[in-house]
């Protein structure tokens, strides 16, 4: 069986893709289907939604077109070679989907691709009839030997996760430990702001790729999309979409958070891509592929996306302490993790996690393992440093894990074999230590981890603590989120509620926090507020938050704690100095 694909830009200010399909059958009937999500995407998108106008482009007595399912259609062409057209509406901003316009066209395999139903293993083909008005071409995919503008896969997994970009903008091009990197940035970035991006980003996968022992790639595409009100990335094995909001992206903090983003995606091109999770391939694009695992895929690369910032020297010790400290706030001030454990929250990430924006009370239900994995691999990471002295750490599973399951066997692996390589690399049963953190819905004691490289929790003044979340619609005041932890969950007031004044002052946006700040914890207070038009009076008693910086690098401590404290801060780079150990990156 083969099938070939010819893509149009077709009308892209109508955000419309014109896909012409060319199918040598081996049956007198071929069903036909689109994916119904993206790996890496935990979440059913029906992108079915997005097809249009199925039909012949020529047609013979007998046969016919039917759509049988929604995700699916049956062609009848009594065993003969055919040829279809459907038209693709992308107008939807995200990484998972497309976004088809005069400015660029962003095509997202798995919402655009119909495939035959069970023949994943089929080699595609992919041509262009045409790329005007756009210049250049960017995806991940071979070029056809021979040809200017033919891609092939090896099969359908291999093609749905190669993005395609047409655009006007020309890429960045560095070189890394033998891989050519492109960096394509789109939006109204200045050059100069461009190659400060660039130098950072390959400082950033030099220190991952000599962490992790080397890269298979030869080459890597990184698509950064700087649009407004964005945030998000979506991994792929050779490539990465991102996605920035430009306003104020400059400024130091957005800016660690922007490379944060780009360190998080390119290092899923291990963990993921070729370290995984049995469940996460081969995969069933119909429905969901379901994993208790998703603190290894997620947890541990949210983990190294921040640490390597540290360790290339992004992030400060302290800065990178701060970030710590949000991580670990956002889960105190929850009460998910009395609710939901981290296997619970990988499992039911389709219909739990991925609908966090129709869920206003997940954060009283529900953990991110996103969040409370990266906490647990700090904790594992510093664990294992301090019971080998140094000369072991969680890189060291990684790399052992990517050998022995990608390289070797060539499959994923299950949670025993994790915890089997990690005691086969480290000598501990990292099992016995943390395994309660992850099968129960139970508090991980960081503080207890992060002391063993004198590391402490100092409180400091506490800020007033409302204990709901406002957001601004049309100048009023909107109850977004009510913490179920504090004392606020006493008193009746729901989400949607106008909040009109505290005490006798007048809320109004930007003055609401200088209210509160007129309150101490411990004290009660009246609310004005207003629900389905109806004014409502109710009091509230304040609590306490803590401060922004609770964590503090202890200068007291043994010498002994100062000695693993290096090692974290400065693994894998030379002595006195703050580069990875190796040859310097190529610029060009």
């Amino acid at each position: 069986m083969i099938v070939k694909y010819t893509l149009d830009t077709y009308q892209p200010h109508r955000h419309l893709l014109k896909v012409e399909m060319e199918v040598h059958p081996d049956k007198q009937e071929t069903f036909l289907c689109i994916p119904n999500w993206s790996p890496g995407s935990y979440k059913i998108r029906d992108y079915s939604k997005s097809i249009h106008q199925v039909q012949f482009t020529q047609s013979k007595p007998g046969w016919s077109i039917e759509q049988t399912d929604l995700d699916t259609w049956k062609v009848s062409s009594k065993g003969e070679t055919f040829k279809i057209s459907y038209l693709v509406y992308g107008f939807e901003h995200t990484v998972r989907t497309n976004y088809f316009t005069s400015d660029f066209i962003l095509v997202h395999p798995p919402a655009t691709f119909l495939y035959p139903k069970d023949k994943i293993d089929l080699e595609p083909e992919l041509s262009w009839k045409n790329l005007s008005p756009f210049r250049f071409c960017y995806t991940g995919l071979k070029k056809k030997e021979g040809s200017k503008q033919t891609w092939k896969a090896k099969n359908f997994d291999e093609f749905f996760d190669c993005p395609i970009l047409l655009t006007n903008e020309k890429q960045i091009t560095f070189y890394v430990e033998g891989c050519e990197f492109d960096l394509v940035i789109l939006g109204d970035i200045e050059t100069k702001d461009k190659k400060k991006i660039s130098k950072d980003l390959a400082t950033i996968v030099e220190t991952q790729i000599k962490l992790m022992g080397g890269t298979e790639n030869q080459y890597y595409l990184f698509v950064l999309d700087m649009s407004d009100n964005l945030y998000g990335g979506l991994e792929h094995l050779n490539c990465s979409i991102n996605q920035f909001d430009p306003n104020g992206w400059s400024s130091p903090d957005n800016y660690r958070t922007l490379l944060e983003l780009l360190s998080h995606e390119y290092f899923h091109h291990w963990n993921v891509k070729r370290i995984r999770p049995i469940a996460l391939g081969p995969f069933d694009y119909q429905k969901p592929n379901l994993t208790k695992e998703l603190w290894i895929a997620e947890g541990i690369t949210s983990f190294f996306d921040a640490y390597f910032l540290l360790l290339c020297g992004s992030y400060s010790p302290q800065q990178y302490l701060n970030k710590l400290w949000k991580d670990i706030q956002e889960l105190e001030e929850s009460l998910g993790e009395s609710w939901m454990s981290l296997e619970d929250s990988s499992f039911t990430a389709w219909t739990k996690y991925y609908n966090r924006p129709f869920d206003p009370n997940f954060s009283n239900t529900g953990i991110s393992y996103y969040t409370k994995g990266a906490i647990l691999s700090l904790s594992m990471h510093l664990y294992i440093l301090k019971e080998t002295k140094g000369k072991k750490s969680l890189v060291d599973i990684m790399i052992a894990l990517n050998k022995q399951y990608h390289q070797e066997k060539k499959r994923g692996f299950t949670k025993s074999e994790f915890f089997q390589t990690a005691k086969k690399v480290t000598g501990l049963d990292l099992k016995l230590e943390f395994d309660p953190y992850i099968v129960d819905p139970k508090r991980i004691p960081v503080e207890k981890y992060l002391h063993l490289i004198g590391v402490e929790r100092t409180a400091s003044k506490p800020k007033i603590e409302p204990g709901f979340r406002v957001k601004e619609e049309r100048g009023r005041m909107i109850v977004s989120k009510i913490l179920l932890s504090k004392s606020v969950k006493e008193t009746d007031i729901n989400l949607g509620d106008e909040w009109i004044a505290l005490g006798d002052k007048r809320i109004l946006p930007g003055s609401f926090k200088e209210l509160l700040n007129q309150y101490q914890p411990g004290k009660k207070a009246d609310l004005l507020l207003s629900r389905r038009g109806k004014i409502l009076k109710r009091k509230i008693k304040f609590d306490s938050s803590p401060s922004a910086n609770e964590l503090w690098i202890d200068d007291k401590a043994k010498d002994s704690v100062k000695e693993l404290r290096e090692v974290f801060l400065n693994l894998g780079k030379e002595p006195g100095t703050s580069k990875p150990s190796s040859k310097k990156t190529k610029s060009k």
